[in-house]
């Protein structure tokens, strides 16, 4: 009589030592994230939005500023005192943080094939990796910058996924055996995402609350002594942050600081009204757009389903030949139904309801082996990142999307599908080699075209970057000025700003918003919010605004056009609480130094002003 396996086929391991064709795809991965990083080459970052707030802050702050008191930021202050340490070790520069983003992206890469290698195996986490390196790692998807691992638009976001995954991987050991070594490090990995970001807080929140549950229903100890170093560990990084900001910021609660991160969603309504936040959410057609993401899951579980019943009738094919006739047929009606029907552009829709999905599957099989002494780390895993998933993708709840924020929001949901497919759908389905070749075959014949065609659209849009900005370590590429000159306004004013300015202490305003003009011109703004407009003018803010710039005044304001139509504003400055009560403080108080395009104030016209304080 055979004796039992201890552990099921579903739950099996990946194999412990690597063997020489697993080398080889190494190699092949270090050149995939090669060439993408080449073809983006310095074409990473916007030249007004976003990632000049992440040059901006560092710079500042590593010159004495102290976060939330001279400079603003809506996140917690871990990233930005990490960058400053970058700046005051190695001296400010784009080049500079590139450098250290791209060491994190490589940690994030190997942690992913790590994580997919010991729940689905090899194969899987080869392909997972692949897919993340040229759809999610370096691509333009849209005509802003700043959506990828080299210049993100807010490092809170690449910081934080390298923590959440660090937690996701050490969780399962904790399941199986909770150590107070372990819990302090668990706890503490937890602490950081709580000086991150509040979406990076919640997916690592409910990575842990999950592994818990499933620690609870294995029925494993855990005592009272590895709770109390889970708790220290988790304060630790705020009580640190706390005490720092005791000793730089009076007559405002250090705590409060330290919180920044989660407290502006927990008591701030100052986002709540913003119809870009609810149209990044999905709020503004809900019913529409979760109508739409149950359809696209419905989609993705029916092509799932294909695969099955073409990797079971190549399995069951009686000979050589048919199998071969059957695998090939079935693959070309996969290729040409991703590359002509499948709308890659909006595949994100389907992605969280597949996560959700797997989830409640993973959730099903192990509360069903509760008690029965089968164990295991990587059925624990799948479940811990199939929510990591799901959590990441609530930031986008009824708008999910593979480009903008999905670069980092979106791209463990999409690894998942060919994780299942490749590592676990032929072991579950029970097909011999064949069937698992036919799996594997029809996954990639579904997903390889539309990697193809997204990194094509990436390449294309890429190619219109040939407009210089900055120089030397704060070089950068942005579009063509026939495609959209502000790259070369930005660089225009930023370069004559460094000689009008030379030699003496200024400050500059730049509305209705343009940090990095103030980075590249060396010229810091004597007020700490860092955009003009929208929820940070609106509710009397503005009015607060314009009595700091009374007490403050800058010695240059620079207007640059920017389209804010999707905030409601048609024209910066057409009303009270959109840049209008700053623009009447102006007024006569400054004059015209210097103009290059057309009407700054009209977002159509692409121009710049540049103002000078009148003495």
């Amino acid at each position: 009589m055979k004796q039992a396996r201890a552990v099921p086929p579903a739950t099996a391991s990946a194999p412990s030592r690597v063997s020489g064709w697993e080398w080889v795809g190494f190699v092949a991965l270090a050149m995939l994230a090669a060439w993408f990083l080449a073809v983006s080459w310095r074409k990473w970052p916007d030249p007004l939005i976003d990632f000049g707030r992440e040059l901006y802050l560092p710079w500042r702050l590593a010159n004495g500023a102290v976060l939330y008191r001279d400079v603003d930021d809506f996140y917690g202050p871990l990233s930005q005192y990490f960058n400053a340490g970058l700046f005051r070790l190695f001296g400010p520069g784009l080049m500079v943080l590139v450098t250290a983003n791209l060491a994190i992206y490589a940690a994030i890469v190997a942690l992913i094939y790590r994580l997919f290698r010991r729940g689905w195996g090899v194969g899987a986490a080869w392909v997972a990796a692949a897919i993340f390196i040229a759809v999610f790692s370096f691509s333009l998807s849209v005509g802003i910058g700043n959506y990828n691992y080299a210049t993100p638009y807010a490092h809170e976001v690449t910081h934080g996924l390298l923590v959440c995954l660090l937690l996701v991987g050490l969780l399962p050991a904790w399941v199986e055996e909770a150590t107070p070594r372990r819990s302090f490090v668990v706890g503490l990995l937890f602490g950081l995402s709580a000086v991150l970001k509040p979406e990076i807080m919640l997916a690592a929140g409910l990575a842990t609350v999950t592994a818990f549950l499933v620690q609870r229903w294995r029925r494993r100890p855990l005592r009272l002594v590895a709770l109390a170093a889970w708790l220290v560990g988790a304060v630790l990084p705020t009580a640190a942050f706390a005490i720092y900001f005791s000793t730089k910021a009076t007559g405002v609660s250090s705590l409060a600081l330290a919180c920044r991160a989660w407290l502006n969603v927990a008591t701030s309504t100052r986002f709540s009204g913003d119809p870009v936040q609810t149209g990044f959410l999905g709020f503004d057609h809900p019913w529409l757009h979760l109508l739409t993401h149950a359809g696209a899951t419905l989609l993705v579980l029916g092509l799932v389903a294909v695969i099955a019943v073409g990797a079971r009738l190549v399995d069951g094919a009686k000979t050589s030949g048919t199998r071969w006739l059957v695998l090939g047929g079935w693959m070309a009606g996969l290729t040409a139904l991703a590359w002509w029907v499948v709308p890659w552009n909006s595949a994100g829709r389907c992605l969280l309801g597949f996560a959700l999905v797997y989830a409640g599957a993973c959730i099903f099989a192990l509360r069903r082996s509760a008690g029965t002494g089968v164990s295991g780390t990587a059925p624990v895993l799948r479940l811990l990142l199939a929510v990591l998933a799901a959590a990441l993708m609530l930031r986008m709840l009824l708008n999910g999307r593979i480009h903008q924020f999905g670069f980092y929001q979106a791209a463990l949901a999409a690894l998942l599908v060919p994780a299942v497919l490749i590592g676990e759908l032929p072991t579950r389905l029970g097909v011999g080699r064949w069937g698992r070749i036919a799996a594997v075959a029809g996954c990639l014949a579904l997903i390889a075209p539309g990697v193809a065609i997204l990194t094509w659209w990436s390449a294309q849009l890429g190619s219109l970057k040939t407009q210089p900005v900055g120089e030397g370590n704060d070089r950068f590429l942005a579009f063509d000025p026939a495609a959209d000159p502000t790259g070369k306004l930005v660089g225009q004013a930023s370069a004559w700003l460094r000689v009008a300015a030379a030699g003496r202490p200024q400050t500059l305003l730049v509305l209705p918003e343009g940090e990095m003009i103030n980075y590249l011109a060396g010229l810091p703004s004597p007020v700490a919010p860092f955009f003009f407009y929208s929820a940070a003018t609106r509710g009397g803010r503005e009015a607060e605004i314009v009595g700091q710039l009374e007490r403050s005044p800058p010695d240059w304001i620079v207007l640059v056009s920017r389209d804010l139509r999707e905030y409601g504003v048609q024209r910066y400055g057409e009303s009270p609480e959109q840049g209008g009560q700053i623009l009447d403080w102006a007024g006569d108080r400054y004059e015209v130094a210097a103009a290059f395009g057309g009407d700054p104030l009209d977002y159509r016209q692409r121009g710049l002003m540049i103002l000078r304080r009148r003495r």
